[in-house]
């Protein structure tokens, strides 16, 4: 079945990259290592505190504090100054989403990803992230999609499906 392509255009938000910040760390090896590690560290302030030594008190706080205050505190100020330093964000990212992969425009400037060139694609409830790679990855807020969330959820998956891509989220549940 052939689609008609979907054009949309994303003006990226701090708030935007912030999710994705958050999403990137906390559903990654480190991540959930680190919440384990910060949760465990605050139970044991707790049960055990009138038997720590001030030293250990001090550490498990810290400990406690790391992934569960500090990371998204550093995660938040990180996304609101690239926000400010990149100059890609100051106007709107256009995007063509069809069979041949996704093309990105912005100003005169044009690029097409084919979908054999991408890493990963994930749905989580407020955003598509198709990675490049690892670490980078367009980001789709569904508030920006103007109607079309369900249309380009179908397309991603039908495009991604038998190409090695990785269908993490939401995108394990559209089985086209």
């Amino acid at each position: 079945m052939e689609r008609r392509p979907i054009s949309f255009s994303v003006q990226m938000t701090w708030k935007e990259i912030y999710k994705f910040t958050m999403y990137h760390t906390y559903h990654s090896f480190a991540g959930i290592l680190g919440v384990i590690l910060s949760v465990m560290a605050l139970t044991n302030l707790i049960i055990s505190f009138d038997k720590l030594s001030d030293q250990s008190k001090t550490i498990m706080t810290i400990v406690a504090a790391w992934f569960l205050i500090f990371e998204p505190l550093r995660m938040l100020v990180r996304s609101k100054s690239q926000m400010k330093l990149s100059k890609a964000y100051k106007k709107p990212l256009n995007y063509i989403v069809n069979e041949d992969g996704i093309t990105v425009s912005q100003d005169e400037e044009s690029q097409t990803i084919e979908w054999k060139q991408l890493f990963k694609v994930v749905e989580t409830k407020s955003q598509f992230l198709v990675y490049s790679n690892r670490i980078n990855s367009f980001i789709f807020p569904k508030n920006s999609l103007e109607g079309q969330v369900d249309e380009l959820g179908n397309a991603i998956a039908e495009y991604s499906k038998d190409t090695g891509i990785k269908r993490l989220g939401g995108m394990k549940k559209r089985n086209k």
